[in-house]
């Protein structure tokens, strides 16, 4: 992959927000991590990631907190959202699929599948090319 996609973590537990980061780092993608979600959104803010894999369960301001400051943000609205949690009951991924996010991962989680998530959240669409001998109008 390259360029490399930038990839902010939020997460307060220090042992997963590090082994997200090495291991998303190792697959090619640029990960920056923060600890709380009013570091998420100062870093969201900051860095324009391509992707956000968002806890829900921080102190502070919660995940779900963190995806109605973005939602109301122009500037990073356009932020895809995998929230990985161990918060799991229907109504809390309804709540996070109602304020924007894109995927839901409950954890505990597997790294590989973690890895495959990533990259469908960040999979861009390209329109097929035009082929020469039609008529655009």
């Amino acid at each position: 992959m390259s360029p490399r996609r930038r990839i902010l973590v939020a997460e307060d537990d220090a042992g997963v927000r590090d082994l997200i980061r090495t291991r998303l780092n190792a697959v090619g993608y640029d990960t920056h991590t923060a600890r709380d979600g009013f570091e998420a959104i100062v870093r969201i803010r900051e860095l324009q990631p391509a992707g956000l894999i968002l806890d829900i369960n921080m102190p502070g301001l919660d995940g779900f907190g963190v995806l109605e400051v973005i939602r109301a943000d122009g500037r990073v609205r356009h932020t895809r959202v995998l929230v990985l949690t161990a918060r799991h009951a229907a109504n809390d991924v309804t709540r996070a699929v109602g304020l924007g996010a894109k995927d839901f991962l409950a954890k505990p989680f597997n790294e590989n599948q973690l890895v495959l998530r990533v990259a469908r959240l960040l999979r861009t669409v390209i329109p097929p090319p035009v082929d020469d001998n039609e008529l655009v109008i």
